[in-house]
């Protein structure tokens, strides 16, 4: 299987590929605080975090919390890409279910003219009143 050490981190388990996005992800928010030209200490200051827990973020330490990755991403404006980082639009597998899952065919209500449907102008069934709110 190759020599490849699995790394614990507080959380659990770190496997190699886990640990080396880690890392790519550090050097890169490193890489993006140093082109804007931001000293680390400022950096550390503005996204409340010590210098010592800054050089973890940028060395790709699996400890970090998700709060510290999200802040600095924001400090740099990139809060974006994390907040999209598990969306299903960008999820192939998830998108390629919701197509699966979509119906052959939709058809319209029985007794329900064409003029109606584009018009819009279909009356939606009355719901039956209960006592209970929701039900």
């Amino acid at each position: 299987m190759g020599d490849a050490k699995i790394k614990m981190a507080r959380g659990g388990v770190v496997y190699p590929t886990v640990d080396r996005a880690m890392k790519k992800i550090g050097e890169d928010i490193s890489l993006a605080r140093r082109v804007r030209r931001i000293a680390a200490d400022d950096f550390a200051r503005r996204i409340g975090i010590s210098r010592a827990t800054l050089h973890r973020l940028e060395s790709g330490d699996p400890g970090i919390g998700l709060n510290t990755l999200a802040m600095a991403l924001h400090a740099l404006g990139r809060l974006d890409a994390f907040t999209n980082i598990a969306d299903p639009v960008h999820d192939h597998v998830t998108m390629m279910q919701m197509r699966d899952q979509a119906p052959k065919r939709i058809s319209k209500p029985r007794g329900v003219r064409d003029s109606e449907m584009l018009e819009g102008t279909v009356q939606e069934p009355l719901e039956a009143k209960s006592k209970f709110v929701g039900f």
